[in-house]
């Protein structure tokens, strides 16, 4: 009988045991899930405060590509309270602000304030102020329960934040001449070559039967044609700026932009099948051969580093429009039976300075810790 009581205190001992314990997995089960779902959370706000300062480097950049005065000297968002007519910022007393809705009560804030926003030029070895701009942004993810309160002004409440920089750098364009060809080297105009604008080589010039050129011919000029006198940029510079950067024609887009900053590291040869059709500015390094039957036309700047072991060639039919500078390389310029053209047209540079030698990206982002 005893023994039959001792067993049954034992069952319920072992099934109370059972039920402690299971209480336990459940809620150290609840805790776990719990902080899976709030360490989710956290990283989802800080990833959208992450692509929220990047919004705010991003209109920062765009605001100075709009200022009609370049480079730009001075980081002045117009907007309230000083100028409410203006709305490049919702605060012009902090900088470049913008809010907006993220969903229910959430908002996302990007301030760049103008404290934080510093012309390094000088800091960099450039003479040219307004030329490398440093910016830093700050993005807030937040809930906004009072809209009379400040974003980070009780009950108001930062859910997260991050804090971005970068630096931004002009492309700037200065020829020393105004003439549709500027040449280290001898220039030669062959059968076909047309020229319109002149001219100006620090060689001598060779005009061969039909070849045909108006303009002034300057022979023996005293100027400087590499990248840092034309550009204010080295070649590594101008590569890394470039919007499209490759090794080798292939790997270029099927169709290129009307107005970009190409870069081609090494010789580039284009023909019948791969015509250079286009606009902007296209550097070089190594030499350029635009081949018979391409049908190649060109607008804006093109900036040729050459060598020594072969010639800038461009036959017919080809049209560049704007300017070519080649710095290592006798030109050739020639067509059979079609018209192999080069012309100056200044109008052109001057749209091309604007539109591809305006600010841009010039280092990674530089990230701190969220908080």
């Amino acid at each position: 009988m005893r023994e039959d009581r001792n067993e049954g205190f034992i069952l319920v001992f072992i099934i109370l045991l059972i039920l402690i314990l299971s209480a336990f997995i459940a809620v150290g089960m609840a805790i776990v899930l719990n902080l899976q779902r709030s360490l989710k959370v956290s990283f989802d706000v800080n990833l959208k405060a992450d692509e929220i300062a990047n919004a705010g480097i991003e209109d920062a950049i765009s605001w100075f590509k709009r200022q009609l005065t370049q480079p730009v000297t001075v980081f002045s968002p117009k907007g309230p309270p000083d100028m409410p007519q203006e709305n490049d910022t919702e605060d012009s007393t902090v900088g470049l602000v913008r809010e907006y809705l993220i969903s229910g009560n959430i908002y996302g804030r990007y301030e760049v304030p103008k404290s934080e926003v510093e012309d390094v030029s000088i800091r960099r070895g450039l003479t040219q102020t307004g030329s490398i701009w440093k910016i830093t942004s700050y993005g807030y993810v937040f809930q906004k329960l009072d809209p009379n309160k400040k974003f980070n002004e009780a009950p108001n409440r930062i859910l997260g934040q991050s804090k971005l920089s970068t630096e931004i750098r002009r492309v700037g364009v200065t020829l020393p001449m105004e003439a549709a060809i500027l040449a280290e080297k001898d220039v030669i105009i062959g059968t076909g070559g047309r020229i319109r604008g002149g001219i100006a080589t620090k060689g001598r010039v060779r005009v061969k039967e039909t070849g045909d050129v108006q303009g002034t011919i300057s022979e023996n000029q005293r100027m400087s044609l590499d990248s840092l006198s034309v550009f204010g940029l080295s070649m590594d510079e101008l590569s890394t700026l470039a919007d499209i950067s490759v090794s080798n024609v292939n790997e270029l887009p099927e169709k290129l932009p009307s107005s970009a900053l190409i870069y081609i590291d090494g010789n580039a040869q284009f023909g019948r099948d791969r015509p250079l059709n286009g606009g902007g500015i296209l550097i070089v390094n190594g030499n350029l051969n635009i081949q018979a039957g391409s049908n190649s036309n060109f607008t804006g700047l093109i900036y040729v580093v050459g060598n020594e072991s072969s010639d800038y060639i461009q036959q017919a039919p080809s049209l560049i429009s704007g300017c070519l500078v080649v710095t290592g390389s006798v030109v050739n310029i020639q067509g059979t039976g079609e018209i192999s053209e080069i012309d100056y047209d200044k109008n052109i540079i001057d749209m091309m300075k604007r539109r591809v030698g305006l600010y841009r990206r010039a280092t990674p982002l530089i990230k701190e810790v969220n908080r």
